[in-house]
């Protein structure tokens, strides 16, 4: 079982064979039950998969470097915001890139499950200056709730409601969950230090964040962003983030229904 597991994690084919035949719940109780951990070898740092779609995930960002390079990013990253962390992978990778666990910083997601996972992660590797929130970014009832859309896959999980046509197999469920202001967070966690790196990839609700969260922008000297074609543009993007004092630095990545890229703050 466990090879056939490793195995998915390398297979575009094989992966969408598997969920086909809905074998992918029982590959997914498996590494529940017998979790895949490992350790970077540079730094000691330890990640652990307990789905299919998280042990694939780890095979891009850590094995195959395929997600990001630490020469895209600013040097020097000794404060973080990770929103959208699902189980908390890119703070793995940057602790380990930057070779420092005194990072100070915020993981959210609104994934309860995901942030169990990120949870275990700050804990295992000692990250006593990261702090790990539930809870839904860009939402306007600060202090309430909000509904949020629960996807099978832990990667796909949105506050935009999914297309009745993609949801006719019933792969999404709407949940209820806590909505959370990041810059009143981190002023109780950290006060006004600054955030050296803000990544925003919370699945179409970039911009809803950005109008709710100016006073978290000020305090910000560089984002790294994965817009969302179907909800935004990367010259909206743009162009509210120039009117925050930012300016776009480099496209890291980019496909047909989603793009990376690093923004910094002017001068």
């Amino acid at each position: 079982m466990r090879e056939l597991i490793l195995r998915l994690a390398g297979s575009d084919t094989l992966r969408k064979t598997v969920k086909y035949f809905r074998l992918h719940l029982l590959a997914n109780w498996w590494l529940h039950c017998f979790p895949v951990v490992k350790s970077l070898p540079a730094s000691g740092i330890r990640y652990r998969a307990r789905r299919v779609e998280s042990l694939g995930l780890s095979v891009e960002m850590f094995d195959k470097s395929e997600l990001y390079s630490i020469s895209d990013l600013p040097g020097n990253i000794r404060s973080f915001a990770d929103l959208g962390c699902n189980v908390g992978y890119f703070t793995c990778w940057l602790c380990d890139r930057m070779n420092c666990r005194q990072m100070q910083g915020l993981m959210v997601d609104a994934n309860a499950e995901a942030v169990e996972d990120a949870k275990w992660h700050v804990k295992a590797n000692n990250l006593a200056n990261v702090h790990v929130l539930h809870g839904l970014l860009g939402a306007e009832n600060r202090g309430g709730t909000a509904g949020f859309f629960l996807h099978v896959s832990n990667v796909c999980s949105t506050a935009a409601p999914p297309d009745a046509a993609l949801n006719k197999a019933n792969t999404w469920k709407r949940v209820q969950v806590p909505c959370v202001n990041l810059d009143e967070n981190w002023q109780s966690s950290f006060g006004d230090l600054p955030c050296d790196l803000l990544k925003v990839d919370i699945e179409g609700s970039e911009m809803d964040f950005f109008h709710n969260e100016p006073l978290f922008l000020q305090r910000t000297k560089a984002i790294l962003i994965e817009w969302h074609k179907w909800r935004v543009t990367l010259a909206e993007v743009e162009a509210f983030l120039s009117e925050q004092g930012f300016v776009l630095k480099k496209i890291l990545h980019e496909g047909n229904g989603l793009g990376t890229a690093l923004f910094v703050r002017a001068g």
